[in-house]
């Protein structure tokens, strides 16, 4: 189904190169680093879990966790834009060519600064993943960044948690609001880390409260905001915030509660290798489904088929695309 918006989603996020590696639970312990957490980082502190990491075998994509929802949309046949800062550096160029790819759209500008940011990804056996990250220039995003004609364009604006971390970033974020408010554009949000909603939860309660159209949580994160451990409670609560709302909790399934009514997705069944993305390509599903008006439930049974392609390999990035797989949920045979 058409719609009279040029883009589904403008995507507004960090523009990071990710770095995954492959580690044991007694190196994630001897590096003192909090398993299945995102925590920043200075370059200094980045530069000695690399070295302590030495020449192992590693995979590089380009990412942010916005940016991972975007591509996820554009692999399912939708029409997307990004917008996020990188270094004018080589890191920053293979970004801009891997989007413009894609087809993405990437109202973004290259910056005179040392590097591109770079997400170092740790994955446990378990497939869980331990982040360790240095902004960068996605720590440069100003709202002078944000594309005011592309995001009067769309039928979404998707903001990830993690742009609350900067001062700039967050300045980028409200005017975005500010400006999806005037033009009729719907806000997504995305919690992104219990991190975050732990440390600047003013900020995020203030979106959710006076500027969400759709939440995005996992149980954690959820709880985090919350205090109800049971993921169900926390639905019910950050509902009463927002009006709609999904809450992941892996492999135990999903909900979504949209316009008053509220389902439970059970998640697809699959041997995890890497989480990476998992709540990335979530919301990339359901977005994709909301913005083809399709039932929320079909809508979450697709964020819940991405999620599962994505966390059987290393990386948030999928080869190909999704296109067979929209056929097949959005019809009603999935």
């Amino acid at each position: 189904m058409a719609s009279e918006r040029r883009y589904m989603v403008y995507g507004i996020g960090n523009g990071l190169v990710d770095k995954q590696v492959k580690i044991t639970d007694s190196e994630l312990e001897d590096l003192r680093l909090s398993k299945g957490y995102m925590e920043l980082a200075e370059q200094a502190e980045q530069a000695r879990i690399l070295a302590y990491l030495g020449n192992r075998e590693s995979e590089l994509h380009a990412g942010g966790s916005a940016a991972n929802t975007v591509v996820g949309m554009a692999q399912m046949g939708g029409t997307v834009a990004y917008t996020c800062s990188l270094a004018a550096d080589e890191l920053g160029r293979h970004y801009a060519d891997d989007f413009a790819r894609l087809g993405i759209r990437l109202a973004s500008n290259l910056k005179p600064t040392v590097q591109t940011g770079l997400c170092l990804v740790l994955v446990t056996p378990d497939g869980e993943r331990t982040m360790k990250t240095y902004l960068g220039a996605s720590a440069q995003l100003t709202p002078e960044d944000i594309d005011a004609e592309t995001l009067a364009q769309s039928q979404w604006v998707y903001l990830e948690g993690y742009l609350l971390a900067g001062e700039s970033t967050r300045a980028a974020s409200f005017h975005a609001l500010e400006l999806a408010r005037q033009h009729g554009t719907k806000i997504a949000f995305s919690f992104s880390d219990g991190f975050l909603v732990a440390n600047f939860g003013e900020h995020v309660k203030t979106i959710v409260t006076e500027y969400a159209d759709l939440v995005f949580a996992n149980e954690l994160e959820a709880a985090a905001y919350t205090g109800r451990r049971d993921p169900q409670e926390s639905l019910e609560m950050i509902v009463r915030d927002c009006r709609n709302a999904c809450v992941t909790c892996s492999e135990n399934g999903s909900y979504i509660h949209y316009r008053g009514e509220t389902c439970y997705v059970p998640a697809v069944t699959t041997q995890p290798v890497d989480l990476t993305g998992a709540g990335d390509m979530y919301a990339a599903g359901v977005l994709y489904g909301l913005s083809m008006h399709a039932a929320p439930e079909r809508a979450a049974r697709l964020g819940s088929r991405a999620a599962s392609y994505v966390v059987r390999q290393m990386g948030a990035r999928l080869p190909g695309d999704l296109r067979e797989t929209v056929r097949d949920i959005l019809e009603g045979n999935g």
